[in-house]
């Protein structure tokens, strides 16, 4: 009882932490389920996160990317995968990308959709296998927000793509098996310049 009372004052509402985060509260609601944020409930049933466990987060966000050049048009991408390795080689193959990307690296999927939220990203590579929760919910965010609609996706793993696909991959999602095709992403990418470039300048 006294160490629950002891942090009243750190306390924060899951709608406060949303706020500070800038998520929805049902971000939050997940992150706290998969032990990403320090949370209790109260004896009223309510549910009340750890004010230190937020600023915690907040210092971890990714840095601001430096803005384009002027008449520069920049390719927002965010890669899901903890396999550094991995991710390694798809930064490198988007360095030969001609166009400027701005590539966001999640080790987790619970940092994957803090940054989808808060970069709305063109393009979104996920792996299926993460922590905290798999990549399949995360892909299934994804599909169901409309406000995601215009976000491109490429699904990668080492599984079977027929089987991938039994388990819920969208059909309009890509899916490159590992080890991929450099060739056959570097033209994706091509392809997508030109989407990039035709939005940017119907804004």
């Amino acid at each position: 009882m006294t160490t629950a009372f002891s942090f009243k004052s750190e306390a924060l509402t899951t709608r406060q932490a949303s706020e500070l985060l800038g998520l929805s509260t049902t971000s939050v609601q997940k992150m706290v389920e998969a032990g990403e944020l320090a949370a209790w409930t109260t004896p009223g049933g309510h549910r009340r996160i750890h004010k230190a466990a937020v600023e915690k987060m907040l210092l971890q966000r990714a840095p601001a990317s430096p803005a384009p050049k002027q008449g520069e048009v920049q390719m927002r991408v965010l890669l899901a995968d903890d396999d550094p390795v991995a991710a390694t080689q798809i930064e490198a193959l988007m360095a030969q990308c001609r166009l400027s990307v701005e590539l966001t690296i999640a080790r987790d999927a619970s940092t994957a959709l803090v940054q989808l939220e808060r970069q709305r990203p063109d393009l979104v590579i996920s792996e299926l296998f993460l922590q905290s929760f798999d990549g399949f919910h995360l892909i299934d965010i994804i599909e169901r927000d409309l406000t995601y609609y215009s976000i491109d996706l490429i699904v990668i793993s080492a599984l079977d793509e027929r089987l991938v696909r039994n388990k819920g991959i969208p059909a309009w999602a890509s899916y490159y098996q590992k080890p991929f095709d450099q060739s056959r992403f570097m033209g994706y990418l091509d392809s997508m310049r030109a989407r990039v470039i035709k939005k940017t300048y119907a804004r």
